[in-house]
């Protein structure tokens, strides 16, 4: 890993776009006048926590080792970025990972390729080169492809390369979406902030519930037990607002924890999710007591909408912009 590329917590939150248009001005310096640079951007202007001069350089490299690899015909780069929502959850609960190798969530999708591979159409337009002679670099330095994946996997983005004789070789590039600036939820002048308290035996779930929903305002302490949640709530009934569970656990159901918290605190907010869900066991939890069940495989925002619904926060629209449920 590169010794200098800070860590996922010191990412910036940031527009993903102009990284993408940086890298690309910079790619179409170093081409000839003849081998042009066909650009699509298709999404809703996604936001993305990230270094961005290093993800820059990653694009920039991945473009490069596209154009030195094109052949026969092709007389284009092609480079398309979508924004794409991927709710796909595997139904094995003992599976390690998700379908595709991707977890279900937002990603920003950029598709490096060339004009042999992928036909360009009305949409796309054509990144114009230098005006002048001195604009145009000799060279640029490409990072080996290893390091290009590094940096896209400590972006926690996935980058697929491939290559195919006479063709050239491609990328697919996905980067999950993050909660724009201008859209982060703020806690009600004068209040505390609430604090959830969210119980998933699946590691990666807790990780993206811990990083997204203080974005949205609130204070989370994860548990991947329902017996580590209850001892928790029996040493402090009244120190979280709201309790959010998984509907499969490895030794309860959430269903179980809901009526054992219910007996430590009737009035606590139990919020159950599951991605296995039918109108029996939604029609269970709500009997026994459930605030609201959620579907694993709706966006996060589903969720973050509920908590400030239930705590009786003004609604917050922009919150349709969350990522989605999990990180791996």
């Amino acid at each position: 890993m590169h010794p200098d590329l800070p860590q996922a917590e010191g990412l910036v939150n940031q527009e993903l776009e102009p990284i993408v248009l940086r890298a690309l001005h910079r790619f179409r310096a170093l081409l000839p006048r003849e081998v042009e640079l066909a650009l699509e951007l298709s999404h809703e202007d996604p936001w993305l926590r990230a270094h961005a001069d290093r993800l820059e350089h990653a694009l920039l490299s991945a473009c490069i080792v596209a154009w030195q690899s094109m052949v026969g015909l092709a007389t284009q780069i092609v480079v398309e970025m979508t924004e794409v929502l991927l709710d796909d959850v595997v139904l094995d609960p003992d599976a390690d990972k998700l379908q595709g190798g991707l977890p279900p969530r937002r990603y920003a999708r950029l598709v490096i390729s060339n004009s042999s591979r992928a036909a360009t159409g009305p949409f796309h337009t054509l990144v114009p080169a230098p005006a002048q002679t001195d604009e145009r670099p000799a060279s640029a330095r490409r990072l080996p492809l290893p390091e290009v994946r590094d940096i896209i996997e400590r972006h926690q983005g996935m980058i697929n390369v491939s290559p195919e004789a006479g063709r050239g070789t491609a990328f697919d590039i996905y980067l999950p979406a993050a909660v724009p600036l201008e859209t982060t939820a703020g806690t009600d002048a004068g209040k505390e902030t609430p604090h959830v308290v969210y119980v998933d035996d699946y590691e990666a779930m807790r990780a993206l519930v811990s990083d997204t929903l203080p974005q949205a305002g609130f204070r989370v302490t994860c548990h991947e037990s329902a017996r580590q949640a209850l001892a928790a709530l029996q040493a402090d009934p009244f120190g979280c607002d709201v309790l959010v569970t998984d509907y499969r656990l490895q030794t309860h159901t959430g269903i179980d924890l809901l009526k054992q918290v219910k007996l430590l605190r009737a009035d606590l907010p139990v919020i159950i999710i599951s991605g296995y869900m039918d109108s029996a066991l939604e029609a269970r939890a709500y009997d026994e007591g459930a605030a609201l069940v959620i579907n694993k495989g709706d966006d996060l925002s589903s969720l973050c909408v509920a908590l400030h619904r239930l705590l009786g926060h003004a609604p917050r629209p922009a919150l349709v912009s969350y990522s989605d449920w999990a990180r791996l």
